[in-house]
């Protein structure tokens, strides 16, 4: 008899307590958009007469969705290749306040020549962590040819950092 006795006194404490509860909204933490500086082309020119050139550069925070919230930003590379034929954009680290960070320093050019010869804009994408850093990036775009485009460098922001 204690044993049942003990088993109803638990579930009654557990039901009350339950019973007592409410629920609430919880705080959602905000944390700032990315951001970008770049320092912008002045006159630039190829490595080699034809070679690709990027004019300028420019951003956006792509939309995700209603259900998922990324903080992201979208660098976007304003080009002109005379040939039709660039194919690459290379990045690299100049220098950063994250304490770790993975980056993809090469990514394709899938335009179409015609599009190039006429200007084209390529859009890369960075997702943000929850720590606040900078990350200074330097690009440039190869062609098929092996001609370099004149380098942008490029600051972004993430977090406030």
């Amino acid at each position: 008899m204690r044993h049942a006795t003990s088993v109803i006194l638990m579930s009654a404490i557990f039901s009350t307590a339950t019973l007592a509860q409410t629920e609430t909204a919880v705080p959602m933490a905000k944390s700032q958009p990315p951001t970008i500086t770049a320092i912008q082309p002045v006159n630039p020119v190829a490595s080699k007469p034809g070679g690709p050139i990027i004019q300028s550069i420019s951003a956006h925070i792509p939309e995700m969705g209603t259900l998922i919230t990324v903080n992201r930003i979208a660098p976007e590379f304003h080009f002109i290749a005379p040939n039709g034929n660039a194919v690459l954009l290379h990045r690299e680290l100049v220098t950063t306040s994250a304490n770790h960070l993975s980056l993809n320093p090469s990514e394709a050019i899938n335009i179409p020549a015609e599009a190039q010869k006429q200007g084209a804009v390529l859009s890369g994408g960075w997702v943000c962590n929850t720590s606040p850093y900078y990350v200074t990036l330097r690009a440039w775009i190869m062609d098929a040819d092996g001609n370099r485009s004149n380098e942008v460098q490029y600051t972004i922001h993430c977090n406030g950092g």
